[in-house]
């Protein structure tokens, strides 16, 4: 079977099998975001305790669906710290385009001021109006 070789064929196919919260929950940092995933078989025998941690995160009938998909395989599960790190410069550039300052933005975001200008001359705002499944394909 071929597996997606890019985290955004990943984030397809995870979104596309198991739904949009259940996929975002899995590619959690605190859950299995940034890391390799070995998907057990069934939730019987030596993926028992996998099997597991994987139902308690997006639920048993999503874990059934993705070890019948992926069963014996493993996976890079991509974490969403880029795109949070990316929507957040954005709404630094929109708020700052409204009318807030430096100074209330690093406040609100606890940055520094010299990183508020980093992200004010470097972001790029032709996406700032996607939302976050789209952004992610």
């Amino acid at each position: 079977m071929a597996l997606p070789n890019t985290p955004d064929g990943t984030v397809k196919m995870l979104f596309s099998l198991i739904g949009e919260a259940a996929a975002l929950r899995m590619m959690d940092m605190k859950n299995f975001g940034g890391g390799r995933f070995d998907f057990p078989k069934s939730e019987l025998g030596l993926g028992a305790q996998t099997f597991a941690a994987l139902a308690e995160v997006v639920g048993m009938a999503n874990a059934q669906r993705l070890c019948k998909h992926f069963g014996g395989e493993c996976l890079y599960i991509p974490n969403l710290s880029q795109h949070y790190r990316e929507e957040r410069n954005r709404r630094i550039v929109t708020a700052y385009n409204a009318g807030s300052t430096v100074r209330e933005l690093m406040r609100e975001h606890e940055i520094t001021d010299r990183w508020v200008h980093h992200i004010l001359k470097t972001t790029d705002m032709s996406e700032a109006n996607r939302g976050l499944q789209e952004s992610l394909f």
